[in-house]
């Protein structure tokens, strides 16, 4: 079909865009899905070596868990209103990519100036004069995970909702699976060079490259439409005739917040599986060295190499994902996107509860392996299952509401697994078992999600 001959299709709400088929035509979802190994690389790092260098700066289980609250807070303050922002932007970048580039720079940014934590704390105590109490290092790398925390949460959210912007409903499935597969390239290359070198400052530097360059792909090649002053005016004066100031603002970024209750069983089953794996995410790294190696001095060559291991299992989990990223979008056409979920959850549930008991490094990364599957498809299939559900031009708002339901669980395992394990006086391991646990609840409340594509693929095999 020629595109000159498709009616106009709108992004937003009201601004002519090129026509839907397009955009299919000319997006390619490798290059608008690359940006996120670069994004991945940098959560990599800090899944792999930020509660390791948290302990090492003198935090204690407690305090690291508490830390960590930085990225789900960031997730709920930050992402609905960029959301919201990315929604109703207008630039001849386009909507979201001004927001990827933005992001991407601050990213840039901590993770050059994360691993010099300790010597930015120094040169200020002592250039201040101030006489301290605590570990001014620790600080300032708490300090920089926020920053770090707050640019991802920036990035993301105008990030995924530029799938619905540039690719039909049949094709977003396979942009986020494709967003899967990237992710887990850009977490292997991470932690494989984790596990290969020495030297905490050149990997934060790696970072800080890989997120410059894998962004700056899709940015600029993402075929975003440019608006015109005109189209701009129109749809400030047609499509939000009641939107201007903060107060409007407030009300279009809270007015996307009507979730049916079909979509509420999604999004508290998502924030379950966020749940578990933010356990893993912040205890695994230390979980390792000190529990499974033995080793007691943060600062000793034993501890040094069960963070080592770690990078590796978690190179093993996003193997996985990545091996198995370009099967979920077939998967998911011949038995359904909620079966092929409930699936890789179950397995990845079982493994992470064995956590609690496994010693042997060879087994823990077989219980990462089986992770790697549920992971693959917590990447991309609510997305696409979500997706199905978004309002036109509700994308950027309604996948930054999505996200507080990915946020919120982490707030919680933050403030509340590490004092558990501090006062049961328990090792990391329990953290594991709390969040499988939660993981296998999670995935038995997705079976009362109905979508209906998945009922007219049901039909259609009976």
């Amino acid at each position: 079909m020629s595109s000159q001959s498709t009616p106009l299709q709108t992004a937003g709400s009201g601004i002519p865009t090129r026509p839907a088929e397009h955009r299919q035509q000319v997006a390619s979802p490798f290059l608008v899905s690359i940006g996120f190994l670069g994004i991945q690389f940098a959560w990599a790092l800090q899944m792999g070596q930020m509660s390791p260098l948290l302990e090492k700066l003198g935090s204690e289980p407690w305090l690291t868990s508490l830390i960590w609250a930085a990225g789900p807070v960031t997730g709920i303050l930050v992402q609905p209103i960029v959301g919201v922002l990315s929604d109703q932007h207008r630039s001849p970048l386009g909507r979201r990519r001004p927001f990827l580039l933005v992001g991407s720079i601050l990213i840039a940014i901590s993770l050059i100036l994360m691993p010099n934590s300790q010597a930015i704390g120094e040169w200020f105590t002592s250039t201040v004069g101030l006489a301290v109490s605590f570990p001014m290092g620790l600080l300032v790398a708490a300090l920089l995970l926020w920053v770090l925390d707050a640019s991802i949460n920036l990035t993301q959210g105008p990030y995924r909702a530029l799938v619905p912007d540039v690719f039909n409903p049949e094709r977003q499935t396979k942009a986020y699976s494709m967003m899967s597969l990237t992710i887990g390239l850009g977490s292997i290359a991470a932690f494989m060079i984790a596990f290969v070198i020495d030297g905490m400052h050149l990997l934060f530097y790696l970072g800080a490259v890989a997120i410059l360059v894998a962004m700056g792909v899709t940015i600029f090649t993402t075929p975003e439409a440019p608006s015109t002053a005109l189209q701009h005016e129109a749809h400030a004066a047609n499509t939000h005739p009641k939107t201007a100031g903060l107060t409007g603002f407030f009300n279009h970024m809270w007015g996307g917040i009507h979730l049916s209750p079909n979509q509420w069983v999604l999004c508290l089953a998502h924030s379950g599986t966020w749940f578990g794996l933010m356990c893993l995410f912040i205890f695994f790294a230390v979980f390792v060295p000190k529990i499974a190696f033995g080793a007691v001095d943060p600062q000793s060559a034993l501890y040094n190499d069960g963070v080592k291991w770690a990078s590796l299992g978690f190179a093993v989990l996003n193997g996985v994902c990545f091996a198995f990223s370009p099967f979920i979008d077939g998967l998911c056409q011949r038995f359904g996107k909620k079966a092929v979920h409930t699936t890789t959850q179950l397995c990845m549930a079982l493994a992470m509860m064995s956590l609690f008991i496994v010693r042997d490094p060879i087994m823990l990364l077989v219980c990462m392996g089986l992770i790697g599957m549920g992971w693959a498809t917590t990447l991309s299939v609510p997305f696409a299952m979500l997706s199905n559900h978004i309002p036109k031009g509700k994308e950027g708002v309604l996948m930054g509401v999505f996200n507080i339901f990915i946020a919120a669980p982490g707030l919680l395992c933050s403030l509340a697994v590490g004092p558990i394990i501090s006062q049961t006086g328990m090792h990391e391991g329990l953290a594991f078992l709390l969040g499988g646990g939660v993981i296998l609840l999670s995935t038995l409340l997705l079976q009362r999600f109905n979508d209906d594509s998945e009922l007219a693929h049901t039909t259609t095999l009976a």
